[in-house]
């Protein structure tokens, strides 16, 4: 062949409409939708090699048929409505910058980029086999093979298109993507593709589950534990591993301690709602919302008093008032190196205190706990006075 093969063809047509004709009251066969065709893999490739047609509305009856230039592909075995493979032809008659093209019965045709080699004709690879013959998703397959020119992409059935580590002319090793089904591998080159004889077995991954999570509540940056099964595995000599932690929707940095337990940090915008868990498995929600609170920082103040009274404020520095009333405020006195509660009182409505304790010399401080209110929604922060020396 000369100008068979020495040029690229880049026009993308059109597609026909698909016509049902009524003859004698009887329906000939007819395509719903005419096909489409969107890309051909490998795009450069040498006569009498598979290649692989990607579109849409594939068919089995009638059968959706593949031309180049205007010369009818051989071998066409539909995958799946979007996938199909063709044999290209060797001869016929095709000239310069010549499209393949997916044609419809009684339709008009649509076509792909696609290039015959040019040059020194490369030969079509081999039937390729692989190992392991199971796998989850994520997991790694070694496939050989004589593919007389280097590997460049392997596809699991219908998945997307993997690029190969490894590559070369009897081999590659690729990884099992996300969205792949059982079926077999297509192992493509320059020279084009082939499909291997046998099927990939693709072994599900478990889904996560989400059974509680602790604490319920807190502002951003709280550290939650995730409580659920299959957060991790193995199945078939294969890894599996959480992949995404979300608080209502917002990424979350996250560490898998366990197949049943994650440790998942509240991210900077996330806002109240549901934690979800992802892994190949699929994607775990919580039946209940994490809270994110909004934090009020306080101030608790002291003096002392002679014989002897503990009086001070609590105050909090973003005017929310419910963090200052009813505040539980715990006096304590240094004793032998520690901290010892010597009185307990609650602050009045304004946020001020006053408490009789026994009058004794040494270091006092007072102490204001972490409350949360409304639930969760609020949290008023702890704080701590000042050392206070009393003497007589």
């Amino acid at each position: 062949m000369t100008l068979f093969k020495r040029h690229i063809g880049r026009q993308v047509a059109a597609v026909g409409v698909a016509v049902a004709l009524l003859v004698l009251g009887l329906a000939t066969p007819a395509y719903a939708v005419a096909p489409t065709i969107t890309s051909v893999t490998p795009s450069t490739a040498s006569d009498d090699c598979e290649v692989t047609i990607i579109g849409t509305n594939f068919q089995t009856g009638p059968t959706t048929d593949v031309t180049f230039g205007g010369v009818a592909g051989t071998g066409e075995n539909v995958d799946s409505s979007t996938q199909m493979e063709v044999t290209i032809p060797s001869s016929g008659g095709v000239g310069d910058n010549t499209p393949a093209n997916v044609v419809a019965s009684n339709g008009a045709d649509n076509s792909a980029p696609f290039t015959f080699t040019t040059g020194p004709e490369l030969a079509c690879p081999g039937v390729p086999t692989f190992l392991p013959a199971s796998g989850i998703v994520g997991s790694t397959v070694t496939i050989s093979g004589t593919f007389n020119s280097t590997v460049t992409g392997v596809r699991f059935n219908t998945s997307s298109l993997v690029t190969p580590t490894n590559p070369s002319t009897t081999g590659a090793t690729a990884v099992v993507p996300a969205g792949a089904t059982t079926g077999p591998i297509h192992v493509y080159t320059t020279a084009g593709q082939r499909t291997s004889a046998t099927n990939f077995t693709v072994t599900p991954v478990p889904a996560p589950t989400i059974s509680s999570f602790t604490p319920t509540f807190g502002p951003v940056g709280t550290s939650v534990k995730i409580t659920g099964t299959n957060f991790s595995g193995t199945i078939s000599g294969a890894s599996f591993t959480t992949t995404g932690v979300t608080f209502n929707n917002v990424t979350a940095t996250f560490v898998v301690n366990s197949a049943t337990q994650i440790t998942a940090t509240v991210p900077t915008t996330a806002t109240t709602g549901t934690i979800k868990v992802t892994t190949p498995g699929g994607t775990a929600t919580s039946a209940t919302s994490f809270t994110v609170s909004k934090t009020h920082p306080r101030t608790v103040t002291l003096s002392l008093k002679k014989h002897l009274r503990a009086k001070g404020v609590v105050s909090v520095g973003d005017g929310f008032t419910a963090c200052t009333a009813s505040v539980p405020v715990k006096i304590q006195r240094r004793v032998s190196g520690n901290w010892k509660s010597v009185g307990s009182t609650t602050t009045d409505a304004s946020g001020s205190y006053s408490k009789k304790i026994k009058d004794k010399t040494g270091k006092y401080r007072a102490k204001a706990p972490k409350v949360a209110l409304n639930n969760g929604v609020d949290v008023c922060l702890g704080d701590t006075s000042p050392t206070r020396k009393h003497t007589h």
